[in-house]
C-alpha cells in the first residue's frame, strides 16, 4: 500500500512538472513567434533596403560603449562604410571603418523566416546579428552578439534616411551586459555609389 501511495505520488509530481515546463515553453515559443511576426520583411522590402543602403557613406559616430580595437566610451570619430550588392542581388556586403578600427558585414533576405538578416564582424572580436524589418515607414534594426570577452550585446534602432536618401541617421539604445551605454547617434552622408 505504502508503495503504491509513494508511486502515485511521485507519478502526480511528475505530471504537474510536466505540465508546468510545457505551459511555460508554449508561452515562450509564442512570445518569440510573435517578436518574429513583428520583424518579418519580403523580398521586396530587402531590395528596397539594399537600395537605400548601397554606396559609399562618410559619418560621425559617437562611440556608446568602449568598443575593444575602436576607442573609449564618448570619443567621436569619422567613419567610412561601404554598401554593395552581389550575388544577383541575394546579399548586400558591407565594410566599416571607424577610428583604428574596421568591420565586415553580410545581409540577406531568409525567405524561410521572411526576414532580412545581417551579421557583422569586428576587428575587435565583437560580432552582431541582426534582423531589419520596416514599421511605419522606417528601418528598424533589432541586434544581438557579443564582445569579444563573451558579454552580451543587444541593440534596438531606428533608420532615419533624409535628403531624398543622402543622409542616414541612426538612433536608439545599446546595452552591454545588461547595463544601457547611452543613445546611438550615428550620422552618415552618401558620398557616392
Amino acid at each position: 500500500m505504502k508503495k503504491a501511495i509513494l508511486t502515485a505520488v511521485l507519478l502526480a509530481c511528475c505530471l504537474v512538472s510536466l505540465l508546468f515546463v510545457a505551459s511555460t515553453g508554449v508561452q515562450a515559443t509564442a512570445l518569440a513567434a510573435d517578436d518574429n511576426q513583428k520583424m518579418q520583411s519580403t523580398q521586396a522590402d530587402f531590395k528596397e533596403y539594399c537600395d537605400a543602403m548601397q554606396g559609399r557613406w562618410l559619418g560621425e559616430v559617437v562611440w556608446v560603449a568602449d568598443w575593444p580595437g575602436f576607442g573609449k566610451k564618448g570619443d567621436k570619430v569619422t567613419a567610412y562604410s561601404d554598401y554593395r550588392i552581389s550575388h544577383n542581388g541575394n546579399v548586400l556586403q558591407g565594410r566599416f571603418n571607424g577610428g583604428p578600427g574596421s568591420g565586415i558585414g553580410l545581409y540577406h533576405y531568409d525567405a524561410g523566416k521572411k526576414q532580412i538578416q545581417g551579421r557583422w564582424v569586428s576587428s575587435g572580436g565583437s560580432v552582431f546579428n541582426q534582423v531589419i524589418y520596416k514599421k511605419d515607414g522606417q528601418w528598424h534594426n533589432h541586434e544581438t552578439g557579443s564582445v569579444a570577452d563573451g558579454r552580451p550585446i543587444v541593440m534596438s534602432s531606428i533608420h532615419h534616411f533624409s535628403d531624398d536618401g543622402k543622409t542616414h541617421r541612426r538612433s536608439g539604445s545599446a546595452k552591454i551586459d545588461g547595463k544601457d551605454q547611452g543613445p546611438l547617434q550615428d550620422v552618415f552622408r552618401h558620398i557616392g555609389d
